[in-house]
C-alpha cells in the first residue's frame, strides 16, 4: 500500500484540497466540484492502489456549509466515471467561521476486494505530471480512473501506484524498490495524481497500450 492503512481488515485512504476553489483568495480558480472531484479521485486511486473498494465516505468541509452539495457532486462524479455507486457520505463543516480560501478533506474507507501478482511485470507512467492550473488546461495528459479500474478487474493490469507532490522518482522507488528511469519528467510534482505507475504482465501488454488514452511512458531499469 501507498498511502493508505488497514483498520481491523478495512482499509483508509485520506486527500484534501486546499486553496483550490470558488473563494476571493484561492490560488487556483475552479468550481468547488472541480475541486472535490480530483480529492475523490487520488483517495480513490489509494483505495486500488491497495487492492480495495469505497465502501464509506467522509468529508471534513472548511469552505462553509453552502458548498457540501457541491462537494459531494463532485465526489459522485468519480464515482459515476468508474459505473459505481457513490457510498455513503457523512462528515462536518466549519460553521462557526468563515474561512478565507477553500479547503476540503476526504477520508474514504474500502473493502479489500483484489490483489495482483507483480512478479515479472512490465512497468509503465501512464499520464503526465501535473499541478495547479496545468491540470484543467491538459485534461487529455491525465491518467484516465475508468481505465486504470476496469484493467485492474479484468486482470489486465496487476497493479497501480498513484503519484503526487514528491514527484515520479521517489514513488518508483516505491512501487518497485529499485533504480528505474522513464523518458518524462520524473521530479516536478504530479498534482492529484495526475500520473500513476501501472505493473502489467508481458503477455496482456497490448492490450494494456490499447486501453490507456493517456500518454505513456515505459519505466525502464537503470544500468
Amino acid at each position: 500500500m501507498r498511502n493508505a492503512i488497514e483498520v481491523n481488515g478495512l482499509i483508509v485512504t485520506i486527500d484534501n484540497s486546499g486553496c483550490i476553489g470558488t473563494k476571493e483568495h484561492d490560488l487556483v480558480k475552479v468550481p468547488n466540484e472541480i475541486t472535490a472531484y480530483f480529492t475523490a479521485r487520488t483517495a480513490i486511486l489509494e483505495q486500488l492502489c491497495a487492492g480495495a473498494i469505497p465502501v464509506q465516505l467522509l468529508m471534513a468541509n472548511f469552505s462553509g456549509d453552502n458548498v457540501w452539495n457541491e462537494y459531494a457532486e463532485g465526489f459522485k462524479k468519480a464515482f459515476n466515471e468508474m459505473d459505481l455507486n457513490m457510498p455513503p457520505l457523512t462528515g462536518s463543516s466549519e460553521t462557526n467561521f468563515s474561512s478565507l480560501q477553500s479547503a476540503v478533506s476526504l477520508t474514504i474507507i474500502g473493502e479489500k476486494r483484489f490483489s495482483g501478482d507483480r512478479t515479472n511485470c512490465l512497468y509503465y507512467v501512464v499520464g503526465e505530471p501535473l499541478v495547479g492550473n496545468d491540470v484543467m488546461e491538459n485534461l487529455h495528459k491525465i491518467a484516465n480512473l475508468k481505465e486504470l479500474f476496469e484493467g485492474l478487474q479484468s486482470g489486465v493490469i496487476e497493479a497501480i501506484w498513484p503519484t503526487g507532490s514528491k514527484g515520479i522518482s521517489a514513488e518508483i522507488k516505491r512501487f518497485i524498490g529499485e533504480e528505474y528511469s522513464a523518458a518524462i519528467n520524473l521530479e516536478t510534482s504530479a498534482g492529484p495524481s495526475c500520473a500513476v505507475l501501472v505493473a502489467v504482465k508481458k503477455e496482456n501488454e497490448e492490450t494494456f497500450k490499447y486501453n490507456m488514452t493517456a500518454p505513456l511512458a515505459e519505466i525502464v531499469k537503470m544500468k
